[in-house]
């Protein structure tokens, strides 16, 4: 038996019944997989480390045999990996927490792709000469707790309340600059079946905060420089190569860096999930491709009914757009204000407040 921890609802990731699969799940989410006719549940009261692993502490004692234990949720993908290692003959549980730890991921890959300069930032270490660049926290989902800086490094705000920095919890690194910004989104399973498909922002993610909003759609590169997209990809693939060392099928979502100037790719982030903001929608739209109902059959060993033709041009350019509204109004549509290339959805009602998303997976 396979087990999925998710703490979300199942539709954000597009779980159904499955042979062979069985789903840790908030006892608050019983009634979304019932809904679904999903009965292979194992209810928790919550997602953590310390209630889960009785679970399957419990499950080897009676001598059953696990064959895996994996998630689509960034947040906990480290001790998801721990299970892993401790629970799962034969794998290690590495390249979870390789994807989870930023420091740890861009050291594996430094000699793979370019990346900005970077550094550990903790109480005994040294404060290097990075003159412009941005505090994270190391293992923080997306663009959690990024905060921006130009020398000196502000030492004194980044100190936690008992006056030292949070050991091994904060990284460093060199700000980038940049025209435009690229994802890579699929899966692969390192056997010869994958799928890999680029999206492009609008506008840039580093001002998501200032804007309010981002938007991003179906990759220029697939109109305008096809082998540029097949660098790109080869990048992504060879990113993988180095961090997956169990050989999982492992989702992603790269984000590129671009300069036009010399054609050149810089490696920001990658993870081991699909891409928010309805990018496997997007993909289906644009190329008749459907990721989530793939990677569920992958995960069930049901390869062989899936249709491997890759799609080399989209049959339509698709869009997303994302804003920061949560306790606001939206008072108006912005149908008329999104071009006609486009399709345009409402997700959420004009007129109606709105609250926070579960995950970065619905964020409309």
């Amino acid at each position: 038996m396979k087990y999925f921890i998710w703490a979300y609802n199942p539709k954000v990731v597009g779980i159904r019944p499955s042979q062979g699969i069985s789903f840790v799940v908030p006892e608050t989410k019983t009634e979304a997989y019932l809904e679904l006719e999903i009965n292979q549940i194992i209810t928790v009261k919550g997602i953590d480390f310390q209630t889960v692993y009785p679970i399957f502490k419990q499950k080897q004692a009676e001598g059953e045999k696990i064959e895996d234990i994996f998630t689509l949720q960034e947040e906990i993908m480290d001790w998801v990996g721990v299970l892993k290692a401790i629970f799962v003959p034969g794998k290690t549980g590495v390249s979870d927490v390789l994807f989870k730890d930023k420091y740890y991921m861009r050291s594996v890959l430094k000699q793979e792709v370019t990346e900005p300069d970077f550094y550990e930032l903790t109480e005994n270490s040294t404060v290097e000469s990075i003159h412009e660049g941005m505090v994270k926290p190391r293992r923080a989902d997306s663009t959690k707790g990024i905060s921006y800086f130009k020398a000196p490094l502000p030492l004194s705000s980044l100190k936690n309340q008992s006056g030292y920095l949070s050991d091994k919890d904060l990284l460093v690194e060199s700000f980038v600059h940049y025209d435009r910004m690229f994802t890579v989104d699929g899966y692969t399973d390192f056997q010869g079946h994958s799928r890999f498909f680029s999206h492009e922002y609008n506008n840039k993610l580093s001002d998501f905060k200032k804007t309010g909003y981002f938007t991003l759609h179906t990759s220029s590169l697939y109109y305008q420089d096809q082998q540029l997209l097949q660098k790109l990809f080869a990048l992504s693939q060879k990113a993988l190569q180095a961090l997956n060392v169990e050989r999982d099928i492992t989702p992603f979502h790269f984000e590129w860096f671009y300069s036009d100037k010399d054609q050149s790719f810089v490696f920001t982030e990658v993870g081991k999930r699909f891409g928010g903001a309805k990018i496997p929608k997007l993909v289906k739209q644009s190329f008749g491709v459907d990721l989530l109902e793939e990677y569920w059959k992958m995960q069930e060993r049901r390869a062989e009914e899936i249709d491997w033709e890759q799609p080399l041009s989209p049959r339509v350019c698709s869009s997303s757009y994302v804003q920061l509204t949560n306790g606001k109004t939206m008072m108006e549509s912005l149908e008329e204000k999104i071009p006609d290339l486009f399709t345009y959805e409402q997700n959420h009602p004009v007129g109606v407040q709105s609250q926070a998303a579960e995950s970065i997976g619905q964020c409309h």
